[in-house]
């Protein structure tokens, strides 16, 4: 791996370790996982482009030559290897030296941000971030937002910018899933509830119905679910492009509104990835996905329906390699009547969507979706279950450009629809 491009005669390192603590440890300890490479053949990007600079080992070496200042962070192929990992976290997984390579990148993502190389790289922050900032943290702001949207795919004006432009591709991507989100269920008293529910800040967009869904499910098997209006953005979204800061500054707020003991029960496993590496053991033992939380109950017990459905599950990066659910859903869903669990063509990899990849890197993102949804598809399901929003807005906009396929919902809408009806 050749990392000579770009140097300065005498480079300044960009991060001292009192403003990056542990960073230049963490890449010096790093170095056995250089040699090792086991992580290599388990990395999309790198199956798809083939360039070191693409892999697990390439980037690390990377961001060995950043944090020692031998590398600049205004250099362009630096960058694009660095900003192009999707985030999945496969090599952690199979990392037999356990690196953090999801630390490391996001650390080396903030370095990036934190040194633009050019004013017009700072343009779009300044414009935007006070709005995305308000959209993460208020629920009104995220309406308005979504209203604006649904109307915008509904009249089509999404036609007038070109498929190949950013709000080109965010339109039509995102349009097939738009939803309405409906009000949510309150409980009259709040104190008296067993669970937290945490809801996202896709809500208003994507996953309105899939909160709803729970609500009602969780009322039909006994249990009281309270809603905190103080919760906000999990802080991924800002994690993963850099933004720890802004990233802390959410999980602070999350720690108020969540106080207690409660069981805090998440939807989308990406925030369930995120809530659970909050620090504080009792507040990561407190966070677990809605069907984790089901799976320790009797769910037998409980009235189902029995007529027979064809379910392919998809896995997701967050579920198969930081939560590492990924038996407990599919055991789950084979204790209920009726389902049959479709066989999947292993191994699953990363569909794409990879937070707002599948936005700003569709070359990278819409190969690796189609190859998920063919997989998928091949099954003949009935339905795809899949516990992500992300990559559901992604394989929802790349199964409508072929035409029809099998509904895709999250676990949510699937086991509230799977419900007897009273009196069945």
């Amino acid at each position: 791996m050749s990392t000579n491009h770009g140097q300065a005669a005498s480079p300044a390192p960009v991060a001292s370790p009192a403003s990056l603590p542990g960073f230049a440890a963490d890449l010096a300890g790093a170095d056995r996982c250089v040699l090792c490479g086991m992580c290599v053949p388990h990395c999309p990007t790198y199956a798809m482009q083939r360039m070191e600079g693409d892999s697990p080992r390439g980037r690390i070496t990377l961001m060995q030559g950043l944090a020692q200042g031998r590398l600049e962070p205004d250099n362009e192929r630096l960058r694009g290897h660095l900003q192009g990992c999707l985030g999945c976290r496969s090599c952690e997984a199979v990392c037999p030296a356990g690196v953090r390579f999801g630390e490391l990148m996001d650390t080396s993502r903030r370095i990036l941000r934190e040194h633009p190389g050019g004013a017009w790289r700072t343009l779009p922050e300044r414009l935007f971030g006070p709005w995305r900032r308000l959209a993460l943290r208020r629920r009104p702001v995220r309406r308005m937002a979504a209203l604006a949207a649904r109307a915008v795919h509904r009249i089509g004006l999404r036609r007038l910018f070109p498929a190949s432009s950013r709000l080109g591709r965010v339109l039509r991507h995102t349009g097939p899933s738009l939803v309405r989100m409906p009000r949510l269920a309150r409980l009259a008293d709040a104190s008296r509830a067993d669970v937290w529910l945490f809801t996202g800040c896709m809500d208003a967009f994507f996953t309105g119905p899939d909160s709803a869904a729970t609500l009602e499910l969780l009322h039909a098997l006994g249990i009281r679910a309270g809603v905190p209006p103080g919760q906000v953005c999990c802080g991924a979204m800002d994690q993963h492009l850099g933004r720890t800061d802004a990233a802390a500054a959410l999980q602070r707020e999350n720690e108020v509104a969540f106080g207690g003991t409660r069981p805090i029960l998440v939807l989308d496993s990406g925030c369930e990835a995120q809530l659970r590496e909050y620090p504080g053991d009792a507040w990561r033992e407190r966070v677990t996905s809605l069907t984790g939380f089901l799976a320790q109950l009797p769910v037998e017990d409980f009235r189902w329906r029995s007529d027979p459905v064809r379910v392919a599950l998809h896995l997701p990066c967050t579920l198969r390699n930081v939560t590492r659910e990924s038996d407990g859903i599919r055991r789950l869903f084979e204790r209920l009547p009726g389902i049959a669990l479709a066989a999947l063509i292993p191994p699953q990899n990363c569909c794409g969507a990879a937070g707002t990849a599948m936005l700003t890197q569709p070359a990278m993102a819409d190969p690796l979706g189609q190859a998920t949804l063919s997989a998928l598809e091949a099954a003949e399901p009935d339905v795809i279950v899949s516990p992500n929003v992300g990559c559901s807005v992604h394989l929802r906009a790349l199964q409508q450009r072929g035409g029809t396929g099998p509904r895709i919902v999250s676990p949510a809408r699937f086991l509230r629809e799977r419900l007897a009806s009273p009196g069945t």
